[in-house]
């Protein structure tokens, strides 16, 4: 069985994992309120339109990527402060329907970026969250955001089968209507326990 085929049900858990950012005006879809109360928000309102996602994976320490089927992505905002999107295959491309639906927020009250996903592929409900210390990412200070999720078992991932990683988000900030997620895992037994990047989402902005 092939790399990618092995690896399939694993990328199901985490393909196309949420949000990735594209370049608009801050002003542009701007809760006046939000910005008021959290300069940091302004990365949510940035993400709302139709994006391309380009996605690539890698299955341990070291080892060669693995372009994936392309997608595509739908964000819209709720209320002018959840940002709420809809991943599916991108037309034409080869590989199963999907759909993947998630919300991003910023929590006001624990200073904390709040992300839940569940998709099709794989029907289970995941959260991450980020540090307080993270979280705080204005304008003039741009640089990535890391949200942290909990533990889970991969069927089979490479050299790793039935194998427990804990596993982290870096966000990248909106630049020229692109913007990289990359999702991080960390074995947590066998012969090395070193983090090593897993997926790779590159979004761009639609015309």
């Amino acid at each position: 069985m092939s790399i990618f085929r092995s690896s399939a049900m694993f990328f199901r858990l985490f393909a196309a994992l949420l949000f990735v950012p594209g370049i608009v005006s801050p002003a542009q879809n701007q809760s006046p309120s939000m910005a008021r109360a959290n300069p940091t928000a302004i990365l949510i309102q940035r993400m709302a339109g139709n994006w391309d996602v380009h996605q690539r994976m890698w299955t341990g320490p070291g080892t060669e990527a693995i372009d994936l089927p392309p997608a595509i992505a739908k964000r819209k905002l709720v209320g002018g402060q959840i940002l709420e999107e809809e991943m599916t295959l991108a037309p034409g491309a080869s590989g199963d329907p999907f759909t993947r639906i998630s919300c991003f927020d910023y929590n006001t009250v624990n200073s904390q970026f709040e992300y839940f996903s569940i998709d099709t592929r794989a029907p289970q409900m995941m959260v991450e969250k980020s540090f307080e210390a993270n979280a705080k990412n204005e304008p003039g200070n741009p640089g990535p955001i890391a949200l942290w999720g909990g533990i889970f078992v991969a069927p089979q991932l490479g050299k790793f089968k039935d194998a427990a990683f804990r596993y982290r988000i870096v966000i990248g900030q909106v630049l020229e209507n692109r913007q990289v997620v990359q999702l991080y895992f960390t074995p947590l037994s066998g012969e090395t326990v070193t983090e090593f990047l897993g997926f790779e989402y590159v979004y761009t902005r639609q015309p």
